[in-house]
Order: C-alpha cells, then structure tokens, then sequence
C-alpha cells in the first residue's frame, strides 16, 4: 500500500524520469534519449529558475568551483591546445553536458518527491542487475556454466562494476544508517545488495573488485566509529572478524578465479621500468620474464601511469583537453601509439589540462566531501553520507579507470548534485521522505 500510494503524489514523473536516466545511461546506444531526457530537465530548470538558483546559492563553493572547472577547461581548449577543434568539441560533450546534468540533478530534487535521490539510485541499480542477472541465468541455461567476465547490458565490465558499485554505496547507506529515510524495508535492501555483490563479482573487472573492497572496508569503519557506544567488546570483535573473515575470502577466490593475478606483481614491476619497451605503445610485442608473457592488462596500466607522469612533468600545463589527450601527447613527444586512452582518469585529465585541471576538479570532489561529511556528522544526514562515500569511490576509481567521461561523469555529476539539493532540504527543515 505504501508503494501504490506513492504513485499518487506529486512529482512522480520526475522520480521516474530520473531512474530511466540513471538506468538507461548505463545501456548502449541511448545518447538521443539521454538528451531528450536532458532537454526536458533544462526545460524545467527554466520554469523553476528561482528554485534552481537559491538552491544553487545555498552551496556556493562546489557550484564556484566546477563553474571555474569547466571555464579553465574551455580557455585552455581555446588558448593552450595542441588540437583546439577536437578539444572544444570534447568540452562541450563531456564537460558542458555534465554541467547542464549537473543543472538537471539540482532542479529535479530541490522539492520534496515521493522519492529520494538514494532511494532512485538503488532502483536504477536494481533493474539493472535484474536485466544482468536474467541475461546470465539464459546463458547459463544455454551453456551450462554462468557467465564470468562477461556482460550483457553494458558495453564493457569497467561500465557495469562502475555504476552497481556506486549503487552499492547507496544500498549500505540506507541499510546502516537510514531505515527510516527509504521506502525499501531493510530486508528488501540487504537482498539487493547480496544480488549486486554477486553481479558485480561474476562481471571480474579487478577494478570493480577493488571498488567493492573499498565500499565495504570504509563502510565498516564508518559504522564502527559512529555505533562505537553502543558496541560492546564482544560485538566488535564479531563485526570485525566477520568482515575481515569475509573480506579475506572474498580476496582469496577474486585471485583465484583470475590467473591474470598470479603474475601482477612481476608484471607491474617491469611496466614501472620499461620506458622504451614497444609493449606498452601497442606497437611491438609484450615482454617477458621466466619465459611467461607478462599480464597485458597489468603491464599496460601501470606502464600508462608512468608514461602519464612523465608527460605531465614535461608539460605541467597540459597538451589539450580530450578522450584520446594520453595518445596524441605521446605523438606529440615523438612515440608513436596505438593506445588511445590511458585506463587511468587523472593521468587522462593531467595530460589533458594539466596539472591546474586536476586540482581545480580535485578542489570541486573536495567541497563535496566536506559538505558531506559535515551534513552527516552534525545531523546524521544519510545523503551526506553518501555524498561523501559516492564521492570518494569517485576518485579512488579514477586513478585505475577513465570513469570521468561520457555518461559515467553525467550520471556521477547528476547525483551529487541532486545530494547537494537534498541535504539543503533537510538543512531547511523538510522531510526526507
């Protein structure tokens, strides 16, 4: 009954309008509908400016700041670019659309809706696991075994893991800390989250498995400190072999299932060091070591990383905004690449915009942190606290994925500003729920 009276309040069409974002985004070949849904936001912007402005007003600072971002980036596209035509047509792609999603997240949730920002988050998430799930469980019907390091309903793993993680961070939010700020019954949140862990598991994206043990260890210290009166000896300890338990297995059969991880170690070794090397550059062969080819996904990463430094300490100021900026700066430097991106966001950015961009994006993640920090430390605010969270795995992924692109930096940009607008709602007084 509480979920058919829901439909009836007011404001539906833009709960349901914001899931459909949050869940096609992830599928391929959706870019006309994500900027029908797009003009369609911008168009209530219009009508709700006022709306829209004194929210935007009640969080100056990260509003100043990704303002100053996307600024910095169009003059350095115009006046620093080594390829000023590709780097204003990227900008106003990825950077401009992400300001206008940004817009599109503030104006949507500065009312009261039937329901919350998490609350949407962990329904996208849930369809599409659900869609994930079905698609496996007909593979597995077909073929015998369930699928691993395959998807179905996103282009590659690093989409999939990336956005069932940040939905993730959602689901423990509310499980831990906001029972009565959602309108999924604790039950129904601990099931979701079991599926999304079995989904994002089975995808095998090692990032993504990085992104899950992050979620789960910080997640856990965050309980810890804030329950830390109400836990006796005994009950942390259980809490805490549990997770470590948990943790522990979960590690072993990560690196057991993949043989890529038997040989990381060496293979980031030599990456680290093989500056002249063709491996790296697409271009030849990659090496050796005991007669074993080292793990070309290992090798590559941190061989970009490297690279990534190097171009960043020879041109501090960056080579010219783009998707491809790692690639066309390693031509310019005279080594030829069949590389494209870098794996790596803030190697992407650094060489893109050099370092000003990224700590002028970094100084924007860090006014969401705090804000977020503070809302839930002063008030218990759950939306701070996935803020913060969401915030952070950010970050954490950008240094081993180029996550800060396309439709992943909408969707991330989408939700953390509809977190501002409704963490100003419970400053004001209204009801979360």
């Amino acid at each position: 009954m509480k979920w058919l009276a829901l439909w009836r309040q007011p404001g539906v069409w833009a709960v349901l309008l914001a899931i459909l974002f949050l869940t096609v985004s992830n599928v391929s070949h959706t870019i006309a509908l994500r900027y029908v849904l797009l003009a369609v936001f911008l168009c209530w912007a219009g009508v709700q400016r006022q709306v829209l402005l004194r929210t935007l007003s009640s969080w100056p600072l990260p509003s100043l700041l990704l303002a100053g971002f996307l600024l910095y980036a169009l003059l350095h596209s115009v006046v620093l670019s080594g390829w000023t035509s590709i780097s204003l047509a990227e900008w106003r792609s990825q950077l401009l659309m992400g300001g206008l999603w940004f817009i599109a997240g503030t104006v949507l949730f500065s009312r009261q809706r039937p329901l919350s920002i998490l609350d949407c988050v962990v329904t996208a998430g849930i369809l599409l696991v659900s869609a994930e799930v079905f698609m496996a469980a007909r593979y597995y019907y077909q073929h015998g075994a369930w699928p691993y390091m395959e998807v179905f309903t996103t282009a590659t793993k690093l989409e999939f893991t990336f956005f069932v993680n940040f939905a993730m961070a959602f689901v423990a939010v509310l499980a831990g800390f906001g029972q009565d700020k959602t309108r999924f019954p604790l039950w129904s949140l601990l099931a979701i989250g079991a599926l999304m862990f079995f989904a994002s598991f089975h995808a095998g994206a090692r990032n993504g498995l990085i992104g899950l043990s992050y979620l789960v260890l910080s997640f856990t210290l965050i309980y810890v400190l804030t329950h830390r009166q109400q836990l006796s000896r005994t009950r942390l300890l259980v809490l805490l072999l549990l997770v470590g338990g948990g943790m522990a297995g979960f590690v072993y059969k990560a690196v057991q299932k993949d043989a890529r991880n038997q040989i990381f170690v060496q293979s980031a070794t030599i990456a680290w060091q093989d500056r002249d090397g063709l491996g790296w550059l697409r271009m030849g062969p990659y090496p050796k070591f005991d007669g074993r080819e080292v793990d070309g996904s290992a090798y590559e990463r941190v061989a970009w990383i490297r690279a990534g430094l190097d171009l960043m300490a020879e041109r501090p100021m960056g080579y010219g905004y783009d998707r491809r900026a790692f690639s066309q700066a390693l031509f310019a430097v005279g080594k030829p690449n069949q590389v494209g991106h870098s794996h790596s966001g803030f190697v992407d950015l650094g060489v893109g915009l050099g370092v000003p961009g990224v700590l002028l994006w970094l100084s924007f993640c860090m006014s969401l942190i705090v804000i977020g920090l503070k809302a839930f430390v002063v008030r218990r605010d759950v939306a701070g606290l996935a803020l913060m969270l969401v915030t952070c795995g950010f970050l954490g992924r950008m240094v081993l994925e180029s996550v800060n692109k396309d439709h992943m930096l909408h969707i991330f940009l989408f939700t953390v500003a509809a977190l501002l607008a409704w963490i100003h709602q419970g400053q004001t007084g209204k009801s979360h729920v």
